[in-house]
């Protein structure tokens, strides 16, 4: 189930759509901070082969960045809290393939 509870999600990023764990988030962009534990930044997930710098590391140790893997997939989450690990879905890639007949 979505986590919905307005007092602690803005509006803006709270939908009413069912996810198969608690800590998966649906929303229409990136969170400043987490609407469950409260940490921020939220980390952008960053999948494929990065060519790794001393700027991603950075990132990385920062909570600004974390590594999602090689494996590329539809819906997949964007963004992932560094502290409590919610997962954030964006809304439109969700509902890309819905009516399609695949």
């Amino acid at each position: 189930m979505v986590f919905n509870d307005k007092k602690n999600i803005d509006r803006d990023l709270s939908h009413e759509e069912e996810c198969d764990d608690p800590k998966k988030i649906i929303v229409k962009r990136k969170p400043v901070k987490c609407p469950i534990c409260g940490f921020k930044p939220v980390a952008t997930i960053l999948y494929g082969f990065p060519a790794f710098s001393p700027e991603l590391d950075e990132e990385i140790k920062a909570g600004k960045t974390t590594l999602g893997g090689c494996s590329i997939y539809f819906r997949q989450p964007r963004w992932e809290c560094s502290k409590c690990g919610t997962l954030f879905y964006k809304d439109s890639d969700m509902n890309f393939f819905k009516g399609w007949n695949l």
